[in-house]
């Protein structure tokens, strides 16, 4: 049994690391996915990503004070509930308490870091893997072996943050185009019940325009900056950043075209389809 394992944010990236590694200690046959990188989360999810979404049959998600307001967990958190029962969509608590979350992950069974819950948690997990059960005393010595291993690697990863105390941010407020993207694909997801495999073609594009916008942006970040500083060599006076106006769109910026050319293409396919992002949103 697939088990995707969402994170968001340093420390819950860590924390998610170590629940990978940690559950098929105890149930065997199941099979975490977790991707080890923020960039690759935002450039590949498309194809991997979106692929693993969609054959996974629990979903397991790491919250932070940090993360209550994440767009990658709210995504990927509808994603597996439209396919999965809704014990399957199992938010892990790190430091907080139940009365800390609000919004979409309130309609989901949440599990608090610590042992009763977690042994709750990995029985439902146990459970759902109806092809390989394991029987719920050999379950039980298992977890009691282990769990004080987990325990201990999570409690270092939280006290080295801080995140106890930490307070609630949106680690992506900086990236609101970026967001604005994942609502699209949000909501075309939930949209039809066709699910991913439904729009491979706008998931390329959206790959395509995300890929581009990490060069511009990350990689090529100080070319980009002394481009924007000096605006009249690269775009005209009643040009804009997106619609520059000049003949040679490239002209020294090499990677431009590239962000404009996807973007551009993305947008045909939204209008062209009539694609109101306003109209389907997670939990509308």
């Amino acid at each position: 049994m697939k088990i995707f394992i969402s994170w968001s944010g340093e420390t819950s990236r860590k924390v998610a690391e170590a629940v990978r590694e940690w559950l098929p200690t105890v149930l065997q046959t199941v099979k975490p996915y977790f991707t080890p990188s923020d960039i690759e989360k935002g450039t590949r999810w498309s194809s991997d990503i979106a692929q693993e979404l969609d054959d996974s049959m629990a979903g397991i998600f790491c919250v932070t004070s940090q993360n209550l307001n994440s767009q990658w967990l709210m995504f990927e958190a509808g994603a597996i509930s439209k396919k999965v029962d809704q014990s399957l969509v199992c938010p892990i608590l790190i430091g907080l308490d139940n009365s800390d979350i609000n919004g979409p992950l309130t309609q989901f069974q949440t599990t608090l870091f610590e042992k009763s819950d977690f042994r709750r948690l990995v029985s439902d997990l146990n459970k759902a893997n109806k092809s390989n059960v394991l029987e719920e005393g050999v379950l039980n010595t298992v977890f009691e072996k282990f769990w004080p291993e987990l325990e201990a690697k999570v409690k270092g990863i939280v006290e080295a943050s801080g995140d106890e105390n930490g307070a609630a941010t949106d680690l992506r407020s900086d990236r609101e185009l970026l967001e604005e993207v994942l609502d699209l694909s949000r909501a075309l997801a939930i949209q039809k019940s066709g699910g991913f495999k439904a729009y491979k073609e706008l998931f390329g594009l959206i790959s395509d325009f995300l890929s581009a916008y990490y060069v511009i942006f990350e990689i090529d970040w100080e070319h980009t900056k002394l481009c924007l500083e000096n605006p009249d060599s690269f775009i005209s006076s009643s040009g804009t950043f997106i619609n520059p106006g000049v003949a040679d769109e490239e002209n020294n910026w090499g990677n431009r075209p590239m962000l404009l050319n996807a973007y551009r293409r993305l947008v045909d396919y939204i209008e062209s389809n009539d694609i109101d992002i306003q109209t389907y949103r997670y939990g509308s």
